[in-house]
């Protein structure tokens, strides 16, 4: 079989694994987070969101909060109720208490 060929089929093939891929994606939200902190805040983004009194975001909440890195070390994690995740943004830390239907943010 000469090189023609078998680029030809490679080209059909991939055109149509493409077509599949696309039609079976479309319209879906898809996203791989490999991290383990993009994991912790896209699970947070998917809760409501309750502020404490005096904790005052910046005006648009989901850029500040795509800012945000998870310090694990300082988290407290594995616990029977909530998850405590210690979060640092601009060298100044706050908490998210990470329960199953809210995530709480505190000082």
């Amino acid at each position: 079989m000469s090189f023609i060929k078998r680029l030809g089929y490679y080209l059909c093939g991939l055109s149509v694994g493409l077509i599949f891929l696309f039609f079976l994606f479309n319209g879906k939200r898809t996203q791989c987070n490999y991290s383990p902190s993009a994991r912790v805040k896209s699970d947070i983004k998917k809760k409501g969101w309750v502020f404490e009194k005096d904790f005052y975001p910046i005006q648009d909440t989901l850029q500040w909060f795509a800012r945000t890195t998870v310090d694990f070390s300082k988290s407290k994690i594995g616990t029977d109720s909530c998850n405590v995740y210690v979060m640092e943004i601009d060298s100044k830390l706050f908490l998210v208490k990470k329960c199953k239907d809210t995530a709480y943010f505190s000082h």
